[in-house]
């Protein structure tokens, strides 16, 4: 009897000379889309999950967390896990139970998509590599983070407007401008929260334009707790670059602009949205968080590196900035080299030849512009996705929780094969005020997500729980471990089993069952955008005249 993967006739490639060329719904065969990184492409609920050990029964809310997760096969064979379409996982934890639902991002990219039932969107974030039947149409995947904001959940990623969904269905409500109140093409899928103001601070870089040309403005806004913006400026930055996250003390806000660089006339071709620049300085632009004018901004600058997350940022008793990231040595985003340069792979981070500790900066904000920094500390570790207890954002802290990659530790590569993602191993806490390390390692199979904090109701900073996805490589599936979060060394205290595999995540957080019902009778205040972009209303005003000139015979150079 034939296998049943025997099929009677040939199949031809998918893909012919790196681009779709069929109908089918067949991925490549690239390390972006094989083994753990496969897509996962699922919606649905799972009521109760199967648990060992003992859940905590304070833990009440939810873990929501947003994984690229590609609804169709890409356009171009050698498309990158970044450019997938948001789907958001929930896990709502209540009296020690778990149960879990998993939608993607209604998104207008998802929605044309599943309408023509194929890939129309081409390269990450350049849109001349698209189909003509989308031009105009905002492309963002909004499948970095996932934020919590006065009743919705904000999905988000840098290159366009978040999308609201309700916190609890995780029904797509629509694209989200704050009433009306934000309009750049683009906004930071790592807004910040103060805890003390209620403030949202949030930013959005290349945002000139249609966030895709290169633009070196800056936009800042302040958001207050009832949803009014209260502050807006431009900046210019030195070179239009990557700024991922930020930091916001009581009276500054810290914008990393990493190397990577952004060239519209590489995009116009066709080409990568970013490009490593091995010999450009990082960057640090300082902002006041209130009343800024666009010539306030200062830069600072060092040594080549690529920016990680951020840890805590607050103001010391000199008035001067603390800042703690992850700082890498060397293109962490290997898929974009230097123009005309080598590409690369995860082996150089994975065997250890790139290092990214955590840096700690003091930033004085009344230094000259351009002036150069060395950083005050490094505390010897190498890893990321670092967090710490969101109730001291602004605030000296001491407490922060990151992933590692230990290479000192075993690894069974003929079972797992490359680690997707990274060899992410070890999970742990450290403290800033005596340098210990309290890590957990995963198992020579396994590896972990970023984790989230979720803190016990009066609690101590660090007192809580720390929560993270393991993904077991071997048999592709992933639990959820629950760690008493400044003990982790001692191992999880509750292990939530999924019985899936899901995509390696990006981002996200845990969120109060209180705050998401404090809501629930508040709901006819949320409002979704009902307006076009600027850009867009642009875009559609040139393309009819464009269209008119052709139609009066007029050739358009």
């Amino acid at each position: 009897m034939a296998h049943i993967f025997s099929l009677a006739d040939e199949v031809a490639p998918s893909y012919h000379e790196g681009r779709k060329s069929d109908s089918q719904v067949r991925f490549p065969d690239t390390g972006f889309f094989q083994g753990f990184n496969k897509p996962s492409r699922f919606e649905g609920d799972i009521f109760e999950l199967e648990v060992t050990g003992n859940i905590p029964t304070d833990i009440s809310g939810t873990f929501f967390r947003v994984q690229p997760d590609h609804a169709f096969p890409p356009v171009f064979e050698e498309d990158i896990h970044f450019n997938g379409d948001g789907n958001v996982s929930a896990f709502r934890f209540e009296n020690g139970h778990v149960d879990f639902r998993q939608r993607y991002v209604k998104t207008d990219r998802y929605k044309h998509e599943h309408e023509a039932r194929k890939a129309l969107f081409g390269r990450y974030r350049n849109p001349y590599t698209d189909h003509e039947a989308v031009k105009g149409v905002i492309r963002t995947a909004a499948n970095t983070n996932v934020i919590f904001w006065r009743g919705v959940l904000l999905a988000t990623k840098e290159d366009g407007p978040p999308f609201a969904m309700d916190p609890v269905t995780l029904e797509t409500l629509g694209r989200y401008d704050f009433d009306g109140q934000v309009k750049s093409p683009t906004f930071t899928a790592h807004p910040k929260i103060d805890p003390v103001t209620g403030e949202m601070v949030c930013f959005g870089y290349e945002a000139g334009g249609n966030g895709y040309d290169g633009s070196c403005e800056i936009v800042v806004y302040t958001i207050d707790s009832e949803g009014r913006k209260i502050e807006e400026c431009w900046y210019e930055a030195p070179f239009c670059g990557m700024i991922h996250d930020c930091g916001i003390s009581e009276n500054y806000l810290v914008l990393p602009l990493t190397p990577l660089k952004v060239d519209g006339e590489r995009v116009k071709k066709g080409g990568n949205h970013f490009a490593w620049d091995p010999n450009e300085d990082q960057w640090y632009g300082v902002v006041p968080r209130r009343g800024g004018k666009r010539e306030d901004i200062v830069w600072l600058r060092s040594k080549n590196a690529f920016h990680g997350h951020v840890a805590g940022c607050y103001e010391n008793s000199d008035g001067h900035i603390v800042f703690d990231l992850t700082v890498a040595d060397g293109n962490v985003f290997f898929w974009f080299p230097p123009d005309n340069g080598p590409h690369e792979s995860l082996t150089k981070r994975n065997m250890g030849k790139m290092t990214s500790d955590t840096y700690r900066w003091t930033f004085d904000p009344k230094l000259p512009t351009k002036s150069y920094v060395e950083p005050a500390k490094l505390f010897g570790i190498n890893g990321e996705f670092s967090r710490i207890d969101d109730r001291l954002v602004t605030k000296e802290y001491n407490h922060f929780w990151q992933l590692q990659i230990d290479t000192s530790r075993p690894y069974d590569f003929p079972k797992c094969g490359s680690p997707a993602g990274g060899l992410f191993n070890v999970i742990g806490h450290y403290n800033w005020a005596d340098s210990s390390k309290d890590e957990y390692f995963a198992g020579p199979t396994m590896t972990f997500q970023e984790p989230v904090f979720c803190p016990k109701k009066g609690g101590k900073e660090g007192e809580g729980y720390l929560m993270t996805l393991l993904n077991h490589l071997d048999v592709l599936r992933n639990d959820i471990l629950i760690f008493d979060a400044l003990r982790v060394s001692r191992g999880p205290v509750a292990v939530v089993h999924l019985p899936l595999k899901l995509r390696l995540g990006v981002h996200g957080n845990f969120v109060e069952q209180g705050d998401i019902e404090e809501w629930e009778g508040r709901k006819g205040e949320i409002k979704v955008a009902s307006e076009p972009l600027p850009w867009q209303v642009e875009f559609k005003k040139a393309t009819a005249e464009e269209k008119e000139k052709q139609g009066n015979g007029v050739e358009s150079h």
